[in-house]
């Protein structure tokens, strides 16, 4: 048995060190890594991870073995009596559901034998260096429109709609200007926090019936990891403790980041929160949900970079989120309701994915934006720095039973329907 080990290989096998007695890997060990690499990119839980590349490993001949991490991956790969381990780093990039739906066809189709290794690399390759579809000054306004809903969700009028997309927009300005470079990519948080955090507060303080709580949470909520919440949780439910743990402090150290932000910004409109704070939010009619959800789901086609012709689906999905969980509190109460709309949901993404062969993220990450408890669980982080242990614990602790419901639903949806697909 021969072994070679890489932690910042990034080419193809061939080219991998190895002790002197070891064979060359076969080209088939580059196509498994560089799949690998392409799931890590696009943010695929540690299950569906392990078990797609799992899946493939045994299509091309080989005996594989992984352990899917946030920002690694571990590869066993052996055929006969040689094997070979490799460590590959490969941090997390954005969220891209157009070149993962295509990444999705390309593993399936190579999984039932329709295409080979040679052409499956070419087009792994391909979706890889494609150029994004939604250039970066179009995802900027519809960080706005994407953030203007969520005001309306947290019972805010058209007032905070209209603050909330300007706020967004500052959010996505803010993103996309720090994130060109590596070095202030981790600051994003922490500023994009104070911004809105000190802009709120100026906004109630100058317009009446204006919540700056509202401003706040709305303002931020693309930013705010709820969905990075619920996949860690998942990973943990499905017994990828490393991978959940890891994800679930990374979560942990953005809620704290975005925290700070706005607790700095607050502080530095302190003159101004007595009066903000006297603010009264007008909520909309009822009539203005299903535009507003229509909004929401363009917005979420550009943030996403999904492809145009599923925005009905995607529309279809926040409408989904939305009534099932005002059903379920209806039914269950506020806590339990979430559950029975991810259900909903859970249901309509993996109907998605029989009838397409699209991934059930496609529907699912944006149903999400409706559902996480992000907002809630970022209110009880305000509440613990403004000192209000108290109030904060308790506001923490409902967001992550909020969480617990919404994952019960996703599980017993893909019991329920399961999708068939690898990813």
């Amino acid at each position: 048995m021969s072994t070679a080990g890489s932690s910042d290989f990034q080419g193809s096998p061939e080219a991998a060190p190895s002790t002197p007695a070891s064979a060359p890997p076969p080209p088939e060990v580059a196509l498994c890594l560089e799949l690998g690499r392409a799931f890590q990119a696009y943010g695929i839980p540690a299950h569906r991870f392990e078990d797609a590349l799992e899946r493939v490993s045994r299509r091309l001949g080989l005996d594989g073995q992984f352990l899917g991490l946030p920002t690694a991956f571990f590869a066993s790969l052996g055929r006969g009596h040689e094997r070979w381990a490799f460590i590959q780093r490969s941090p997390s990039g954005e969220t891209n559901l157009e070149k993962l739906s295509d990444l999705q066809e390309t593993t399936d189709a190579l999984i039932e034998g329709r295409i080979g290794a040679p052409e499956a690399r070419e087009r792994v390759r391909g979706i890889l260096s494609a150029p994004d579809r939604w250039g970066p000054w179009l995802t900027v306004p519809c960080f706005g429109l994407g953030s203007a809903p969520a005001a309306m969700f947290f019972g805010g009028g058209w007032r905070e709609m209209a603050l909330t997309a300007l706020l967004g927009v500052l959010v996505g300005l803010t993103a996309l200007l720090l994130g060109r470079k590596a070095g202030l990519s981790r600051i994003v948080y922490p500023v994009a926090g104070t911004l809105v955090g000190f802009l709120a507060v100026a906004a109630a303080a100058r317009f009446t019936h204006v919540s700056p709580q509202i401003l706040t949470v709305a303002g931020l909520i693309v930013l705010v990891p709820g969905l990075r919440l619920v996949v860690s949780m998942n990973e943990l439910a499905t017994g990828n403790l490393v991978a959940g743990t890891a994800r679930l402090l990374d979560t942990a150290m953005t809620f704290l980041s975005l925290g700070f932000g706005v607790a700095l910004g607050q502080r530095l409109a302190g003159p101004l929160v007595d009066r903000a704070l006297q603010g009264t939010p007008l909520p909309l009619p009822a009539w203005t949900v299903l535009p507003i959800l229509l909004l929401a789901a363009a917005a979420f086609v550009v943030i996403f970079r999904a492809r145009p012709r599923e925005l009905p689906w995607i529309f279809a999905a926040c409408i989904l989120a939305f009534y099932g969980t005002r059903q379920g509190a209806a039914l269950l109460g506020p806590q339990f309701g979430v559950g029975l709309g991810a259900f909903a949901l859970g249901l309509g993404s993996n109907l998605f994915t029989r009838l397409t062969h699209r991934p059930s993220v496609v529907t699912l990450l944006p149903g999400l934006m409706v559902l996480v408890p992000g907002g809630l669980g970022f209110r009880g982080l305000e509440f613990i720095i403004q000192k209000q242990l108290v109030v904060g614990l308790d506001t923490a602790f409902q967001a992550l039973f909020v969480a617990i419901a919404l994952l019960t639903g996703l599980l017993l949806a893909h019991a329920a329907v399961q999708p068939r697909t690898a990813l």
